[in-house]
């Protein structure tokens, strides 16, 4: 951790991308953890005199941690979700909470798309397979998978990541539709094709089902036991949201039972934890959040945790203050 001594604390709990940082040190006494993200026991000591802090989502900034740190007036979180916070109480001490949408909405729906295509495909199967020296030459019937193309995707929360997916599926001239808390306008979905369903109906006509709903009440283990019985015994499930939206112990009772055909995540219930019955699966995939893992988003991202910092300090707004 690199200290530089200056006026108010800024704590920045992980590596940015870019050089983003170096805006800050004119205004503030920089804390960066530069090499690694903190870990909570760590945050909870160096956040006691932060007057600002980019956090990263997986670290806990609950009222214990607002508590304990007066001077805090501005967090600002690496990444969409802020189920990490507790937003309302943040909120009720004066406390400005941003976070970091639209710039990573383009590389989740291109991960997401990959996680369909390589679950669809049985990719991550024919790696392991050539790689282990199990490939004997080509069979008619070796490893098949399912076609995209024609099939019926379903998209759980259609906001900015899930309409980009939508538009990337209609080039796969899928059928899309899609479940929300409220409906799309008329425009939006005349645009990209889509066709609203309640949760009963995506579910029981998805041949693939996305996820990209935040986290929250209603959210909260929506697919249980239950909900994997009305699903296709076909259907390819894939999260690119929050991992409690998925009971995985329900998620791999359904995979035992063939409820389902297959599922993909890239985010997990209690992460980093992963269930050893979904590591041995060869009909689940397994990537370790790589929704926004890229180069050009991850830098859009910091440019905005940065921003939002230096607009609270200087009396500005930030462009994405959470509600």
């Amino acid at each position: 951790i690199r200290i530089v001594q200056r006026m108010e604390k800024v704590l920045i709990t992980g590596p940015l991308i870019g050089d983003s940082v170096s805006r800050l040190v004119n205004h503030f006494r920089v804390e960066y953890s530069k090499n690694e993200v903190m870990n909570q026991t760590a945050f909870s000591h160096a956040v006691k005199d932060a007057w600002g802090i980019v956090t990263m989502t997986s670290l806990s900034v609950d009222r214990h941690i607002i508590d304990s740190s007066p001077q805090l007036k501005v967090i600002s979180n690496l990444g969409v979700g802020c189920d990490n916070i507790d937003v309302s109480y943040a909120q009720s001490k004066g406390i400005t909470v941003t976070n970091t949408p639209d710039v990573l909405s383009e590389s989740t729906a291109e991960m997401a798309m990959g996680l369909l295509l390589a679950t669809s495909r049985r990719i991550i199967e024919g790696d392991h397979m050539v790689k282990a020296g199990g490939f004997s030459g080509w069979k008619v019937d070796l490893l098949l998978g399912s076609e995209l193309n024609g099939k019926t995707l379903g998209i759980l929360g259609c906001g900015s990541i899930g309409q980009a997916i939508a538009r990337i599926a209609g080039d796969f001239e899928m059928q899309v539709q899609y479940c929300n808390r409220s409906r799309l306008p008329d425009e939006v979905e005349t645009r990209l094709h889509l066709s609203a369903v309640d949760f009963d109906g995506l579910l029981e006509k998805s041949d693939f089902l996305v996820i990209t709903t935040p986290l929250n009440k209603e959210s909260h283990h929506l697919f249980d036991l239950k909900a994997f019985e009305r699903m296709k015994t076909s259907a390819i499930l894939v999260n690119i949201g929050r991992g409690p939206v998925i009971k995985e112990v329900d998620l791999i009772a359904a995979l035992e039972t063939n409820l389902i055909a297959a599922v993909a995540l890239d985010v997990f219930e209690m992460p980093p934890n992963v269930a050893e019955q979904l590591k041995t699966r060869v009909n689940v995939t397994l990537t370790p959040h790589l929704g926004s893992a890229t180069t050009e988003a991850r830098s859009r991202m910091s440019d905005l945790v940065i921003n939002a910092i230096l607009d609270v300090h200087e009396g500005r707004v930030p462009d994405y203050v959470v509600s």
